[in-house]
């Protein structure tokens, strides 16, 4: 706090430099202090560091993807940084004009004005054609903007890291739906580059799709060597739990590292580690801690990963499939293995009222901060054909998305209702009859409950989905509806419409 204020001092007297080296030294001390890290990106706007600002920003997100006076700082430096590349290139034109544009593209890009991104870009490309970095921003561009055969064509013509060019085309072509193709690129990279842990990763999740389970989980392990996921990593000095270690009588921590959807599918697992070790902790999200800790009495829970309390062992839940040797989703416990709270459950009955009709929940969006999942999310508009169906359709979006909300207030056939968190919709859920959703959360609290689920997914899937047509290894009573082209949802709606009238007949 006192190099901040040291920090703040300077930057008002207008000397960024020593301002940006007190704050350089408060981060050495506590690198995750968002203060500090706030105040950085401030003074690298104050300078006309952009760029440099935007990055500050972006570090914040990724430790705390919520929070808001971060995600408008860094909206706010993006606008910033186009408006400073605009006066450079309409200046003077310098030998920096492809490196100028090129910032303005990654800017645009960032803001999500995509067309607008690939102009910018233009000059840059024509200057450089064969440059790696712009024919990837330019390939990223291209994908969403779902021309994706032009993006796997800037692969064609890069020059540069044959392993990550490699990678870099497999993410695409899986994009794609040829998942055998993007195979094969994905071992190219690694027979070029061994330790990919990204690549490894990517070839894994392949694995587990196409139902090659034990190889796909022990390649699944890789990514912790990946710095994003690492940073996840609870800050454990006891040893990680291995295959073949024995748990009897030791204190094992399992903790949540990714999002909530994989805690939500996972926590099947926690009872069989449980029934392993002497004592089990599970650090958790603390938004999930009520519904599981009535669902898995015999541990205790967490929700703070910087006080840990002590233990001989830790694991994340993602690796407890290889760990406890049930490799395959067919001999992991079966839903329900969440239990909502029966007041709650009984106080959203009266909430209801009379059931006259299916009552039916629907998702159609995901979270909404960090990054929106473009391809994976509809607009509420694209829904009509479902609200059209005799039932009652209830919302279980935590948030509505900007876009959606004045389609939301013309759905008379939609209630909503403010959720409180995940045990809030768990208890409501248990008041309906079917829940329509896209790949979120949602749709792993609604099959650890095993509610009847419709799930709507894009072409490319989700390695979890496996690549049977209809029905899901891990919620046997959940149906998949799949896109078949692309960025076509008009149909997968369509049929969920026919299926949901099937219902009462």
């Amino acid at each position: 706090m006192s190099l901040m204020c040291e920090a703040i001092a300077l930057g008002g007297a207008g000397r960024h430099g020593p301002a940006l080296e007190k704050v350089a030294a408060g981060l050495a001390l506590e690198p995750e202090f968002f203060p500090l890290l706030m105040q950085r990106g401030r003074l690298q706007e104050q300078a006309g560091d952009f760029q440099a600002a935007v990055a500050s920003y972006e570090e914040c997100l990724a430790l705390s993807p919520t929070l808001a006076d971060a995600a408008t700082a860094r909206t706010q430096a993006l606008y910033a940084l186009v408006e400073k590349c605009d006066r450079a290139l309409a200046g003077p034109l310098t030998a920096a004009v492809s490196e100028i544009s090129a910032a303005k593209a990654h800017a645009l890009f960032k803001l999500g004005l995509h067309e607008h991104a690939l102009e910018a870009l233009a000059p840059a490309m024509a200057a450089m054609p064969d440059d790696f970095s712009l024919l990837n921003l330019r390939a990223d561009i291209l994908l969403r903007l779902n021309r994706h055969e032009e993006a796997l064509a800037c692969y064609g013509q890069a020059s540069g890291d044959m392993a990550l060019l490699q990678f870099n085309r497999g993410n695409v072509l899986r994009q794609m739906g040829r998942f055998g193709e993007a195979q094969t690129c994905y071992e190219q990279a690694l027979s070029l580059h061994p330790a990919f842990a990204e690549a490894r990763v990517a070839r894994s999740h392949l694995l587990l799709m196409a139902g090659h389970y034990e190889e796909g989980w022990r390649e699944h392990e890789a990514r912790r060597a990946i710095a994003q996921i690492r940073r996840a990593d609870v800050h454990s000095a006891s040893p990680q739990w291995q295959p073949g270690m024995a748990l009897a009588g030791k204190t094992l921590l399992l903790w949540a590292e990714q999002g909530l959807g994989d805690s939500l599918q996972f926590a099947r697992y926690i009872p069989d580690a449980a029934g392993r070790a002497g004592r089990t902790i599970v650090c958790a999200p603390p938004g999930l801690l009520p519904l599981l800790q009535r669902s898995f009495p015999m541990c205790g829970f967490i929700g703070n990963d910087k006080a840990l309390p002590p233990h001989d062992l830790h694991a994340p839940l993602l690796s407890l499939p290889l760990l406890l040797g049930r490799p395959d989703p067919g001999q992991s416990p079966r839903p329900p293995y969440l239990v909502p709270a029966p007041a709650r459950v009984a106080d959203w009955a009266a909430r209801l009222g009379e059931r006259r009709r299916a009552r039916i929940g629907i998702t159609w969006a995901g979270r909404q901060y960090g990054a929106i999942n473009h391809t994976r999310d509809l607009a509420l508009a694209q829904l009509k054909p479902l609200f059209d169906v005799d039932a009652d359709f209830i919302s279980l979006q935590q948030a509505v998305p900007p876009a959606d909300r004045p389609c939301a207030d013309a759905q008379p056939n939609l209630q909503r209702f403010a959720l409180n968190d995940w045990d809030d919709t768990a208890a409501l859920m248990g008041n309906l009859d079917l829940v329509i959703c896209i790949d979120s959360a949602v749709a792993h609290l609604a099959g650890a409950l095993d509610m009847p689920v419709a799930l709507m997914l894009r072409l490319e899937g989700e390695w979890r989905w496996g690549q049977q047509p209809e029905r899901s290894a891990w919620y046997p009573r959940m149906r998949l509806f799949r896109q078949r082209q692309r960025g076509n949802w008009e149909s997968v709606v369509e049929e969920v419409a026919a299926f949901i009238r099937t219902l009462g007949k």
